[in-house]
C-alpha cells in the first residue's frame, strides 16, 4: 500500500483549513503579521499570495486523482508531495500562532527541499506527456517549487532585520537585495540541477511581479521596483539560455 497516496487527501483539506484558524481565534493571519510593523520592500502585494489558492486547489485535484485513478507516476510523486503539503500546514500554523521570523524561515527549507525533490522526480519521469492528469501534476509541482523559492527568499530579510533590531523600512535597498539574490540563485540551481519546469518560472515571475507592484504602488520606492524588474528579466534570460544550451537537468 502506498501510504503517501492516501495521505494526500487529508493533507489537502488541512491546507485549506489552516489559514482559517485565526478567524476562529487561533493566532493572527500571516498577512497581518507581515504588514503590522510596516510594509517591507521585499513583500509582494497581498493579492499575489492568492497563488496559494491555486496551488492548494490543484493539490486537492492531485490527491483525488491519486486515489481514484492511481498509477506508478502518481505513486512515485505522492511521498514528497505529501511531505511538502504537511510542511505547508505546519508552517502556516507556526507563522500564525508563534510568529517567529527565524522559525518560519527554517521551516521553509525542508518544504522547499521536498518540493524540489518532487520536481526532480517528475522531470525524471518525463514531465508533461500531453494528458490532463500529468498537466495537473506538473502544475502543482512547478508552482509549489517556484513559489516556495520566492517565499524562502523573501523571508530572509525579515530574519536579519529582527536580528539587528531594524524596522521594515530601514535600509530598504539591503532588504531588497537580500531577497532578490537568493531568488536568482535558487532559480539557477533549480533550472541547472532539478527540472526544466516552466511552471516554476510562472510562480517565480508572479512573485517578482508582486514585489514590483508593492514598491511601485504601495511603498512608492520606484527605483526598487525597477531593479526588481531588471533582476527578473535577467533570471528569465538565464533560464532561456540554459535551456537553449541543453544544460537543464
Amino acid at each position: 500500500m502506498n501510504l503517501g497516496r492516501y495521505a494526500l487527501f487529508p493533507i489537502a483539506i488541512a491546507q485549506f483549513a489552516a489559514p482559517a484558524l485565526p478567524a476562529m481565534g487561533f493566532g493572527e493571519t500571516i498577512g497581518d503579521r507581515a504588514t503590522g510593523p510596516g510594509i517591507p520592500p521585499e513583500l509582494p502585494l497581498g493579492v499575489f499570495f492568492a497563488i496559494w489558492g491555486i496551488i492548494f486547489t490543484a493539490y486537492l485535484g492531485v490527491a483525488i486523482v491519486a486515489i481514484a485513478k492511481p498509477n506508478i507516476v502518481y505513486d512515485k510523486m505522492a511521498g514528497p508531495l505529501a511531505l511538502a503539503g504537511l510542511g505547508n500546514v505546519i508552517w502556516m500554523i507556526s507563522a500564525q500562532s508563534v510568529g517567529l521570523s527565524w522559525l518560519d524561515f527554517l521551516l521553509l527549507w525542508p518544504i522547499l527541499f521536498v518540493a524540489w525533490e518532487a520536481a526532480y522526480r517528475l522531470h525524471e519521469l518525463g514531465g508533461f506527456n500531453g494528458t490532463g492528469r500529468r498537466l495537473l501534476l506538473c502544475l502543482v509541482v512547478g508552482l509549489l517549487a517556484g513559489w516556495l523559492a520566492v517565499a524562502t527568499s523573501i523571508s530572509a530579510p525579515d530574519v536579519l532585520r529582527d536580528a539587528f533590531g531594524r524596522g521594515p523600512t530601514d535600509n530598504p535597498w539591503q532588504s531588497l537585495w537580500i531577497a532578490l539574490l537568493p531568488t536568482a540563485l535558487l532559480a539557477y540551481l533549480f533550472t541547472r540541477y532539478v527540472s526544466a519546469s516552466l511552471w516554476f518560472y510562472v510562480a517565480l515571475s508572479w512573485g517578482l511581479l508582486g514585489i514590483i507592484m508593492n514598491n511601485w504602488t504601495r511603498t512608492e520606492m520606484h527605483a526598487l521596483a525597477i531593479m526588481t524588474a531588471v533582476i527578473g528579466l535577467i533570471v528569465i534570460r538565464l533560464r532561456l539560455h540554459l535551456d537553449s544550451q541543453g544544460q537543464t537537468a
